[in-house]
């Protein structure tokens, strides 16, 4: 089911916290250097205790405090380890609301997520930020960060196939809630608005 953005439902007030649904896993989906720690930072505003944010930025700015001097293309491979372990252990744990920043266009790893989520009883909202790959390398060059072109042709090519399936008849995203914007349209998305949309 692909939902488009409007205003929030009533069962979403306050955005985070009162009101807001428990035991939901947010995974806001884009191509690398689309903007999804942009939107990240929107759409958390004020940090919650009760909202964990994933993203692989933080991991990256650490390693990169701790070794300045080493290139990211040698630390790139560790950053997504560490990411990933801790994405598998946070979905797994007690925070009721987790919201994660992935290209979301490996299989195998959106499956790792989801069966994660399934396993810990949570429902899950697709964000999913569609910026063409031309845009995606401009945020990458912006950042200091880009990723080889062989990735970034692997990167797109199943970003297109992901968006292809979600638009399709079933779907394609099992039971969950997707909400796919351009980057104009993610500056008027809350956070209201996700987790007030229930899962199929």
């Amino acid at each position: 089911m692909v939902v488009q953005t409007g205003s929030a439902p009533t069962a979403a007030r306050g955005a985070r916290g009162h009101g807001a649904p428990q035991g939901v896993l947010v995974v806001v989906g884009g191509l690398p250097g689309s903007g999804k720690t942009t939107l990240l930072r929107r759409l958390l505003g004020e940090r919650d205790p009760g909202v964990v944010d994933l993203d692989s930025e933080d991991v990256a700015a650490r390693l990169q405090d701790v070794a300045p001097a080493v290139p990211y293309r040698v630390v790139r491979p560790l950053v997504h380890a560490c990411h990933r372990v801790r994405v598998l252990r946070v979905v797994a744990g007690p925070a009721p609301v987790v919201v994660l920043t992935d290209p979301w266009t490996r299989p195998w790893w959106r499956a790792a997520v989801l069966s994660a989520a399934r396993r810990a009883g949570r429902s899950v909202r697709l964000v999913l930020l569609d910026a063409s790959r031309e845009v995606a390398e401009s945020g990458q060059t912006a950042r200091g960060r880009a990723i080889p072109a062989r990735s970034m042709h692997r990167h797109a090519t199943r970003w297109r196939t992901l968006l292809q399936s979600v638009a399709g008849p079933a779907g394609g995203a099992g039971r969950a809630a997707v909400t796919v914007v351009d980057r104009s349209r993610a500056d008027r998305l809350t956070l209201a608005d996700v987790l007030g949309r229930p899962a199929a």
